[in-house]
């Protein structure tokens, strides 16, 4: 349940609107699964912050300041934006709307569709789910293996026992030493076996599209398209936000890896 605010003009179609809204209001603004485009808050405070700006924000004309929401018994509230009592916009408090797993790349949805997506689905795809479900594949070992291990081993076969990320060269700010830097993600990383859990280079299964998304709610699946192979340190970077357009661009490139 959140806070929804009444946006003016057509965001969802309109990509430079939609841009103005998602910079003056951050990722409380997003596009859902059912198409549309909304802000919603997990504070009515908040929600109201954010609302008596979105005249000026749209372009129109700007709402009067220095009212504050009145509650209207039912969980909703309203806003006064205008001399007149009657001039006032409401703000809704209902169920929000999953976030859309498409990411704008040059402002077009763009779906992940990473090196495993042609590993073959045996469980349950949901969001939030983490890659730990049967892969329906055996081990070395005879033990069944969870979708996790099945993407690790299918990595390591492909570079002839090596794990390799699949976003190697990828550069992003961080910190090693005490001090700002620039990362590199490296091709080779260290197995899990026999590595610290907290070893930067150890190699983790990523998801591209994060499990929850930045409001915490429901978000990224566990299917295999969704996955990818990258050191610790990048998974840290990229956790729980969303995924930054170079990072979808550079995963999708990667050929799709044979089991």
């Amino acid at each position: 349940m959140r806070y929804r605010i009444p946006l003016v003009g057509n965001p969802k179609e309109d990509v430079a609107l939609r841009s103005k809204y998602i910079a003056a209001f951050g990722s409380a603004c997003y596009m859902s699964e059912a198409g549309t485009f909304d802000c919603f808050y997990q504070t009515w405070e908040a929600a109201c912050a954010d609302a008596v700006k979105i005249g000026e924000v749209s372009g129109n004309a700007p709402y009067d300041k220095g009212y504050t929401c009145q509650p209207v018994g039912n969980g909703d509230y309203t806003l006064q934006v205008g001399p007149d009592p009657a001039i006032k916009i409401p703000i809704k408090y209902e169920d929000a709307l999953l976030q859309s797993s498409l990411i704008e790349v040059k402002s077009v949805p763009t779906e992940v569709s990473g090196p495993y997506r042609n590993l073959v689905e045996v469980t349950t795809i949901k969001p939030d789910k983490d890659f730990y479900c049967s892969s329906g594949q055996v081990g070395d070992d005879g033990k069944s293996l969870d979708q996790r291990e099945w993407i690790l081993q299918v990595n390591r076969k492909a570079h002839k026992g090596e794990i390799r990320s699949d976003l190697a060269g990828f550069e992003y700010p961080c910190v090693k030493n005490c001090q700002k830097t620039t990362c590199i993600e490296p091709l080779v990383l260290k197995d899990p076996k026999g590595t610290p859990e907290n070893d930067p280079d150890r190699a983790q299964v990523h998801h591209v599209v994060p499990r929850r998304d930045l409001r915490s709610c429901p978000w990224g699946t566990n299917a295999y398209k969704n996955a990818a192979v990258i050191s610790r340190r990048l998974n840290r970077f990229l956790y729980y936000n969303v995924p930054p357009e170079k990072e979808v661009v550079q995963i999708n490139k990667v050929p799709p890896y044979t089991p």
